[in-house]
């Protein structure tokens, strides 16, 4: 996986509105999942998709999976600069691998049947923000204003 980028994070936001104007006669239509994603073999839902995502990229030079896997990394980043710093997101998500949230909030059979799940979903997000480069996080915080101006856009619209 390569870094993120200034230049990166610039072209996905350039790209954006441009996705958006080619899907817009198809927004109502559900893609269809031809099969699960095999998350044994790092395969994610983007990956599946891709195939039937891609005709929107076609003359783009852009590779639908990677696109989408940048973007959604962006916003991770994005979104943990504006929750206070990766460091204290990784601090608080590590609490909930603990279960310590949970345990202490609410003892409840339906609670402690979720526990499991939240803990992985926590630790999985523990392990992408660790993997934030130091360089990435620069790279996204040079572009808050822009990524901040293409989020408003999106909602508008």
């Amino acid at each position: 996986m390569e870094n993120l980028t200034e230049s990166r994070i610039r072209r996905i936001l350039e790209f954006e509105p441009q996705l958006l104007r080619r899907t817009k006669k198809d927004r109502k239509k559900s893609l269809g999942v031809p099969h699960l994603p095999d998350t044994k073999s790092g395969e994610t839902l983007t990956d599946v998709l891709a195939p039937q995502i891609s005709e929107y990229f076609t003359d783009l030079n852009e590779d639908a999976a990677q696109f989408f896997r940048d973007r959604d990394r962006m916003f991770m980043i994005f979104h943990a600069i504006k929750a206070g710093g990766i460091q204290v997101l990784i601090e608080k998500y590590t609490r909930v691998a603990k279960g310590e949230l949970f345990r202490s909030a609410i003892s409840h059979p339906a609670v402690e049947a979720m526990l499991p799940q939240a803990i992985k979903n926590a630790e999985n997000q523990i392990r992408q923000l660790q993997s934030v480069t130091p360089e990435e996080e620069d790279a996204v915080k040079n572009c808050m204003k822009e990524i901040e101006k293409s989020l408003s856009r999106r909602a508008r619209q």
